[in-house]
């Protein structure tokens, strides 16, 4: 999974540039937060919207989420889910069910592959939010096995959509959002945008994004894939999309080595180990960022051999970079062929 400090406000700049008509502009937001960064383009934005407006939007979003879904915050919604041990039905917020339920399709339809209850898993390795955890050498084999009892989301997660309530099977068990409150959070920003009318934006949170409606040239967006091989910084892939999601994940960006060996931060569910195959990197694009966010992790922590048969059978627009002795290589489904 991918895991960072979740984006709690810290500045956001706003660049204005003039169009040709009057009544509209075009604006960036920029910002920085912990762990990351977001770069926001809005095109045709009418000038009746003034800039402090945007500013308090985006702000008062980033805030709700980071209430929400964080694991770093011990005071967010899912934090004081996991602390909380009983086996009764808990409430939850609509925006926490959102994901929850979200979550537990991608974890059906990946067979397993997607799983939030890897909290306790990932802690052990140290790719965690307990910072006084954090490791530079594997676990030993016996902890893993151990802790990944812990580990089975359809078994220990029970939702009712109609009470606003889950059940958590087992007073030990724990989750972590990171794969897909990130998604989360970008497609609550582009719905607070449509609901100020502006239709045409590009929303990118620390290299996930959404798109909507059109750029700057009245066209759809073209979106850069880049390239696994951090030593060759240039793009691997170039699309044109527009109302979609889209959102990678990599074995390069967060990991340790340890006596020569190279530990990543994604995890497979089934063993409780990090992914240790040929695929490099996983971009998806789907109707929503959050989508696009769970289905890229779930397809690199299953790689590119399983992941295409899913990716086609549930007709998902996918690009796996795999690794070949010295080259790299794509392998696409044929929803993503559908782009070019």
């Amino acid at each position: 999974m991918k895991y960072f400090n979740y984006f709690y406000f810290l500045t956001i700049s706003i660049f204005l540039f003039s169009c040709s008509n009057e009544q509209t502009q075009n604006v960036e937001l920029k910002g920085n937060a912990m762990g990351t960064f977001y770069f926001i383009k809005l095109i045709d934005v009418p000038k009746k919207i003034k800039e402090e407006k945007l500013t308090l939007e985006i702000n008062k979003t980033l805030l709700e989420i980071n209430k929400i879904v964080s694991n770093w915050d011990n005071l967010s919604e899912i934090s004081v889910l996991n602390s909380n041990k009983t086996l009764l039905p808990i409430k939850i917020s609509n925006n926490l069910l959102d994901v929850f339920k979200t979550a537990n399709f991608i974890h059906i339809k990946s067979n397993g592959y997607f799983d939030i209850t890897l909290d306790p898993i990932i802690d052990l390795w140290g790719f965690g939010y307990k910072k006084d955890k954090m490791k530079k050498k594997p676990p030993l084999k016996e902890d893993v096995l151990e802790t990944l009892l812990l580990v089975n989301q359809k078994k220990y997660l029970e939702i009712n959509q109609s009470n606003n309530e889950l059940v958590k099977k087992n007073k030990d068990v724990s989750f972590n959002l990171s794969a897909i409150g990130k998604g989360y959070g970008i497609d609550l920003i582009g719905k607070k945008l449509r609901n100020l009318k502006i239709n045409n934006f590009l929303i990118n949170i620390g290299g996930d994004i959404l798109t909507n409606g059109y750029n700057s040239k009245k066209q759809d967006w073209v979106i850069g894939i880049e390239n696994p091989n951090l030593q060759q910084q240039y793009i691997k892939e170039i699309v044109n999309v527009t109302n979609k999601g889209v959102a990678t994940s990599g074995d390069y960006k967060n990991f340790f080595d340890n006596d020569g060996k190279k530990y990543s931060h994604i995890i497979n569910p089934k063993s409780g180990m990090p992914i240790n195959h040929s695929t490099k990197s996983v971009t998806v694009i789907e109707e929503s960022a959050m989508l696009a966010d769970g289905w890229a992790t779930a397809f690199l922590a299953m790689g590119s051999t399983q992941g295409l048969k899913i990716a086609e059978k549930e007709k998902i627009a996918v690009i796996f970079i795999d690794k070949s002795e010295k080259k790299l290589i794509k392998v696409t489904s044929n929803e993503f062929k559908k782009l070019k």
